[in-house]
């Protein structure tokens, strides 16, 4: 037994994530943790220092820091966020956690994913890959897939975390991890009040998490459950905010997410290892909105909204992940999705549906090491969907170590979406012969590594189909949309000195839709950004970060008809100073928006001016 200890095939699943002697593997993109070397896709991994050190409260503005992700928010943290993964659609981003799909297909954002139902505390890693990823996750992943994963079991901690800051901005939390003999535990419980930093614009919210992993010889048991119950207030999206809205009246909403997972993974012999996966995910939310004034454009409105996800998958992984290995399996998933909801238009219409659907799927993956420095890898997955063609996805991927310090890459992938069911089922613009959307990804780059810097830069080119359109003529959902995305990212780190890190970031993506002169929303077509970091000594640290955004495109109703408008580019700058006052005490100051910039996130939405924010951490 001895030697399968050692095994470095074993050692990647004890635990999501897990750490190999030297390095970091990545659980994100592929069937089987990997190393960075061993993953052909464009990827960004941000760990809890990296977090903490873009941001002490807020994951939305530390995202922003990493090339081509762009988190819209809408007029502070009550509004719903965006995702812009190079370019694309919120929707076109799989959202994780612990291995579990959030996406929620019954809203009426397409299924995209609110960030602000993440508590940065609770985070303890979080693995960005670009481009499609559907040979490996299926629907969703046309843009990409953003993994969060939260306090790994094992590392005997306690801590205790309370923040105060401006506008009435508060929290409070506790996370301790550690083991009984073979049992590793995390567990994590955070509040928090985000104030009013926004006229309108309120958010709280509690989050639970858990984890627990058990290995004995050959097997290994991982666990995980989440629960995080909210509620938000804002001006409706697209009413003029609380600048121009005509009505003063609020969206309210409060919902309730609870995701649990649980895999067992056995080490069958020295080149077979066996996964066995089961999740499930519930999002509950009551919404009502008083629509916009005038009435023409949204009625007064509310909905009720209960989904549930069911999935299974037994995967198996094959070979030596040293010279040549494969993963292959199934998977099966069940999505069921009511919403019980009302419009006033002038007498009250009910807009209730209900559907659901099961995924099949199989899937193969090969890698394999032509020579020592050139790994080229290979994917194909079919799912199988209730009342829809069955998809089959690709994706082809290499990367070829020059030296010591180059790396080229390039990837090429196929993504689909299967239609929302808001956008099949709602009474009113539903359309249940919706085809999926669909794309097809490029990119290509290189790695540079030397000594204390490095660096990442690659170009790449999306072609989105089918993509699902609102019709004004026949009022209902239409596939019709053509959009081709493009551009360039690049990320910087750099080690400078024992005691000061910096790191950068730009990106410039290029949006064209096709036969329209229509434009995507809420997108800037170039990002550029840095933090430094600088230790001054034992006790004393200090945290800077820049960003500059580009213009906008944004539209607005409150006067009663579709108003575009652009809204102006801004720079931003966030300072904040750690003080160490013994090994278990610290205290931290952030300042946000120093300059006090005055900006817009959606037209008649001003974003939050200079605000404050005083944290104590207490660790065990």
């Amino acid at each position: 037994m001895k030697n399968f200890r050692s095994s470095p095939l074993f050692l990647a699943v004890i635990a999501l994530p897990a750490f190999s002697a030297t390095e970091e593997l990545i659980v994100t993109g592929s069937y089987s943790p990997v190393t960075n070397e061993q993953l052909s896709s464009s990827v960004s991994v941000l760990n809890k220092e990296d977090l903490l050190q873009l941001s002490n409260h807020s994951l939305i503005d530390a995202l922003r820091q990493v090339p081509s992700l762009w988190v819209e928010e809408q007029g502070g943290p009550g509004g719903i966020t965006s995702i812009a993964l190079r370019g694309a659609e919120a929707n076109h981003t799989l959202v994780l956690l612990d291995g579990v799909q959030l996406n929620d297909p019954t809203n009426t954002r397409g299924g995209a994913f609110d960030l602000n139902g993440i508590n940065i505390e609770s985070i303890e890693r979080i693995e960005i890959i670009r481009g499609a990823q559907s040979a490996v996750y299926g629907s969703d992943a046309l843009a990409g897939v953003i993994h969060i994963i939260t306090q790994t079991p094992g590392k005997k901690s306690t801590t205790l975390n309370a923040s105060l800051g401006s506008d009435d901005y508060s929290s409070v939390g506790v996370s301790t991890s550690g083991s009984i003999n073979k049992l590793g535990y995390a567990f994590s419980l955070q509040g928090k009040d985000a104030g009013e930093p926004v006229a309108g614009s309120t958010a709280k919210n509690t989050e639970f998490t858990s984890r627990l992993n058990w290995q004995q010889d050959i097997h290994a048991l991982n666990f995980s459950y989440r629960y995080f119950d909210g509620e938000r207030t804002s001006f409706p999206e697209q009413s003029g905010g609380p600048e121009f809205a005509v009505g003063r009246d609020l969206d309210i909403s409060e919902y309730k997410d609870q995701s649990a997972a649980l895999n067992w993974v056995a080490q069958v012999n020295n080149i077979w290892q066996s996964k066995v996966s089961a999740s499930w995910y519930q999002r509950d939310e009551d919404l009502t909105s008083p629509g916009i004034i005038p009435f023409d454009a949204v009625p007064p409105n509310g909905s009720v909204i209960d989904f549930n996800r069911t999935q299974f998958s037994w995967v198996n992984t094959l070979g030596d992940q040293q010279k040549i290995w494969a993963n292959l399996g199934v998977e099966t998933k069940q999505e069921d999705g009511t919403s019980e909801g009302y419009l006033y238009s002038p007498d009250v219409y009910p807009i209730n549906f209900a559907l659901d659907r099961q995924i099949d799927s199989a899937f193969i993956n090969l890698n394999t090491y032509a020579t020592e420095a050139w790994l080229v890898q290979a994917s194909i997955r079919r799912d199988d969907t209730d009342g829809f063609d069955a998809n089959e996805s690709g994706q082809i991927g290499t990367k070829y170590t020059l030296n010591d310090n180059w790396t080229l890459f390039a990837n090429w992938g196929e993504g689909f979406k299967l239609p929302s069911f808001f956008a099949l089922g709602h009474p009113l613009v539903g359309n249940l012969d919706l085809k999926p959307e669909t794309v097809a990804t490029r990119d290509a780059g290189f790695e540079f590594n030397k000594n204390s810097f490095n660096a990442r830069v690659s170009y790449f080119d999306h072609h989105y189909r089918n993509l699902i359109d609102f019709d004004s003529e026949t009022f209902k959902n239409v596939n019709r949309s053509r959009v081709e995305t493009s551009g360039v990212e690049s990320e910087f780190n750099w080690q400078v000195q024992q005691n000061l890190s910096l790191r950068a970031h730009a990106s410039y993506t290029d949006i064209d839709m096709i036969s329209s002169n229509n434009h995507l929303l809420g997108r800037p077509q170039v990002t550029y950004g840095t933090s430094v970091n600088y230790q001054l000594n034992d006790a004393w640290s200090f945290n800077a970060q820049y960003m500059r955004v580009d213009e906008r495109f944004a539209v607005s109703r409150y006067t009663g008809t579709d108003v575009e408008q652009t809204l102006a580019a801004y720079n931003r700058f966030d300072a904040s100073v750690h003080w160490q006052l013994n090994a278990q005490t610290q205290l931290g100051l952030s300042l946000e928006n120093l300059a006090d910039e005055d900006y817009y996130t959606d037209i008649g939405f001003p974003a939050s001016g200079q605000l404050a924010k005083l944290n104590l951490r207490l660790k065990f």
